[in-house]
């Protein structure tokens, strides 16, 4: 198998985990943010079972290259998919807004 599937398959296969074990601690939930993390859960975690059973074709470099950086960026934000969404400094963007409006306590 050539490196960049297994990279992709790899980095697929951590990021869906880390997103799949995020606790939320106390934080409200967010419908939206639940589904779009939902979402990239099944996505990601179709890539090593595709791979597995041998149906994946072959990703290249770019897409690996995108997968892992997507992987590390979920690690940064401690697997909180709302937390890519909010800019480091000024108001918040339009998609964070909306990702935030719904919130439950619980």
């Amino acid at each position: 198998m050539a490196w960049p599937p297994l990279l992709s398959c790899i980095a697929c296969t951590i990021l869906a985990l880390r997103l799949f074990l995020y606790r939320r601690v106390g934080a409200a939930h967010r419908p939206l943010a639940s589904f779009t993390a939902y979402a990239v859960i099944v996505a990601a975690g179709s890539v090593p079972l595709l791979t597995l059973l041998g149906r994946a074709d072959l990703a290249g470099i770019p897409q690996a290259a995108l997968n892992a950086v997507l992987c590390l960026s979920v690690f940064a934000v401690r697997g909180n998919i709302v937390e890519l969404f909010r800019p480091s400094s000024g108001p918040e963007g339009w998609l964070t807004r909306i990702m935030r409006k719904n919130t439950w306590r619980s």
